[in-house]
């Protein structure tokens, strides 16, 4: 019995401390209630308005805000910056769907241009990063991998006439060993620079012919087998 009182003493004892600690805390500014409110159309600075959630009046939650000149998101903010799932409009017409980090699109996105061009996949603050697919209003189709928004590394370009390379790019150039068959019939493996055939490499004709050699700058410059179809 007295062992229950005394543990029930130290029980009071310690929920006593806690309050005391509690209060202290409060009042050295720990918990602190905070301003959430749901507002619609609310005036921001630079003329542009937000719908949303604000927490002491910051953007945090989902929301939307236009901006004077017209452009639109919609999504995800955090601390007043884009974060999180959203959709950006710009007034010029284009748009982006995308996963936001800090204001910027950073991870997977779509992003559609006013002239028709798309492109599809990965963006490290705002730049085109990784792979993706874009899309051209014209009719061709690359395929692969980017760096810095320029097609960098193995890909697949699909001309707007059936032609097609696959292999190497650098800056959006075919470079390094990849292979080339054109919509014609034709085609051409082997090494490639600055879009030409350089290096050892095999030509094909569209009726079975083939030219197998050294190439500099697109031309052979040195022949070592040839192959004619019966």
């Amino acid at each position: 019995m007295n062992r229950a009182k005394r543990v029930l003493g130290w029980i009071i004892g310690i929920i006593a401390v806690l309050a005391m600690i509690g209060c202290a805390m409060f009042s050295m500014g720990f918990f602190v209630q905070q301003d959430i409110k749901e507002v619609e159309m609310y005036p921001m600075p630079f003329g542009s308005f937000y719908t949303g959630k604000l927490v002491d009046g910051i953007k945090n939650g989902h929301g939307s805000i236009i901006y004077s000149n017209g452009d639109r998101y919609t999504g995800d903010f955090v601390n007043g910056e884009y974060h999180g799932s959203g959709s950006f409009e710009s007034a010029e017409g284009w748009k982006i769907n995308a996963t936001f980090s800090h204001g910027l699109p950073n991870g997977n996105g779509l992003l559609e241009l006013g002239n028709g061009n798309v492109f599809e996949g990965y963006f490290d603050a705002a730049t085109i990063e990784g792979e993706g697919v874009f899309t051209s209003y014209t009719g061709w189709i690359f395929d692969g991998l980017w760096v810095k928004g320029s097609p960098t590394g193995e890909g697949i370009f699909t001309y707007a006439d059936g032609s097609v390379y696959e292999g190497g790019f650098e800056y959006g150039v075919a470079t390094g060993p990849g292979e080339y068959t054109d919509a014609e019939g034709w085609s051409f493996k082997g090494g490639f620079s600055q879009g030409l055939f350089e290096g050892y490499g095999t030509l094909t004709f569209a009726i079975g012919e083939s030219l197998t050699g050294i190439w500099t700058a697109g031309a052979l410059t040195e022949l070592t087998s040839m192959s004619i179809p019966e």
